[in-house]
C-alpha cells in the first residue's frame, strides 16, 4: 500500500485548481487547507468535499475569481459581500481582517455574506490563534436537523468554533450541534 505526502496531495489538488482557472495565490491557499483537514483527521470536511466543490465550479456555483470585499463599516465591526467566491479563501480574508481589527481596536468582528462552505470552521479558530488572538466563530446552514422531541427539520447542525492562544499549545474547538456531519454523496 502507497501513501502519498502532504506535499504530493497539495500539489495534485492545487494542479486541478489551477486547471480551473483558480488564482495561483488562492489555488495554493484552498489546496493547503483541503490536505490539512484530512490530514488533521478531519475527514469529514477535508479531501472527501473536493469533488462535490468541483461540481460547484463547473456548475458556476463557485466564483473562482471573486474576492470578498468590504460592504461596510462600523469602526471595529465591518460586514463583508462574498460574491459568490470559495468560501474557504472568502473566510480566509475575512478572519485575516478580523484580525487587523484586533490589532487596531483590541475587539475585531467581521460578517461575510454570499459565499461558500468554508469548510472546516477550526481553520480559522487556529489562524487567529496562531496570530496571538482569541477567536469565536460561527456560521448558518440549511435546516438539516429536528429539533429535540421533533421530527421535521427545522434547526442547521451551525457549527461553532473557539480558539485561545497559549504557549504550551493552542485550545481550539470546532463543535457543531449533531454528532455527524451533513450527509452527501461524497461522505
Amino acid at each position: 500500500m502507497y501513501f502519498l505526502r502532504f506535499d504530493e496531495i497539495e500539489k495534485v489538488l492545487y494542479g486541478i485548481l489551477r486547471k480551473y482557472n483558480f488564482p495561483e495565490r488562492k489555488a495554493k491557499l484552498l489546496a493547503h487547507i483541503y490536505t490539512q483537514s484530512s490530514c488533521d483527521g478531519v475527514y469529514s470536511h477535508g479531501l472527501n468535499r473536493f469533488p462535490l466543490f468541483i461540481e460547484y465550479v463547473e456548475r458556476g456555483l463557485v466564483n473562482v475569481t471573486a474576492d470578498p470585499e468590504k460592504a461596510a463599516s462600523f469602526g471595529n465591526f465591518e460586514r463583508w459581500e462574498g460574491k459568490s467566491g470559495p468560501g474557504i479563501s472568502n473566510a480566509h480574508r475575512c478572519m485575516e481582517r478580523a484580525i487587523e481589527l484586533a490589532q487596531q481596536y483590541t475587539l475585531g468582528c467581521v460578517a461575510l455574506r454570499n459565499t461558500n462552505h468554508w469548510m472546516r470552521g477550526g481553520t480559522y479558530g487556529w489562524q487567529a490563534a496562531d496570530a496571538g488572538k482569541i477567536a469565536i466563530c460561527f456560521t448558518n446552514t440549511q435546516p438539516n436537523m429536528p429539533p429535540w422531541g421533533g421530527s421535521e427539520n427545522r434547526i442547521g447542525n451551525n457549527p461553532f468554533v473557539v480558539a485561545i492562544p497559549r504557549e504550551g499549545g493552542h485550545v481550539v474547538l470546532d463543535m457543531a450541534t449533531s454528532q455527524f456531519s451533513g450527509q452527501n454523496k461524497y461522505v
